[in-house]
């Protein structure tokens, strides 16, 4: 199996560019399987990292055992202890990790704007978004970073979708369409326009 983990602060992009991913190649009859790991974080007390992983565990297991070749996973890594534990628990036999990125102005009003007011993390996550647009930049391990930055969420999933595409690891009917862009295996081909 191989997995596409996707990264970025709150505010970011990474739940609506994953599911633009997850939908085309659905669409195309392309088998894959999306993990949130934000929405597995939802409980309270939150639970501890240690047992979120185990949940990713047994979640990418399940998808593995069905047969699925691609995984999609977003996550806030907020360091590099955290990935390497998120990488591990998927047993993905290889991966690409990209890390959405924008101004942390951007984040912190994308935030704002999409959390009801009257939620009482509202603020904090606005914060906390805010301080990871600068800190998550040095992160280790990042195969790729794409700008979201004024940007469409489907432009920035099409480019994520070339990276899969052009990835040597990925699987072979993935990347049979970045060779053979005529080839009807219903995956988006990007055009470019004059």
């Amino acid at each position: 199996m191989f997995l596409l983990l996707l990264t970025g602060p709150p505010g970011s992009g990474k739940s609506t560019v994953a599911t633009a991913v997850h939908d085309g190649l659905g669409e195309a009859g392309f088998a894959n399987a999306l993990i949130e790991l934000d929405e597995l974080e939802r409980s309270y007390p939150p639970l501890p990292a240690d047992r979120l992983v185990s949940h990713v565990a047994a979640l990418a297991g399940s998808y593995r055992e069905a047969g699925y070749p691609l995984l999609l996973v977003t996550a806030t890594v907020e360091d590099d202890p955290y990935r390497d534990a998120v990488l591990t628990a998927t047993g993905a036999d290889e991966h690409l990790t990209v890390r959405l990125d924008a101004a942390p102005e951007t984040v912190r009003r994308r935030v704002l704007d999409r959390e009801p007011e009257s939620w009482s993390g509202r603020d904090e996550l606005a914060g906390a978004a805010h301080r990871l647009a600068t800190t998550m930049r040095t992160l280790a391990g990042i195969d790729l970073v794409l700008k979201t930055d004024g940007e469409d969420a489907e432009a920035v999933a099409a480019r994520l979708t070339d990276a899969l595409r052009h990835h040597p690891a990925a699987p072979a009917r993935l990347r049979s369409a970045a060779r053979d862009p005529l080839d009807r295996v219903g995956l988006p081909v990007r055009r470019e326009h004059p």
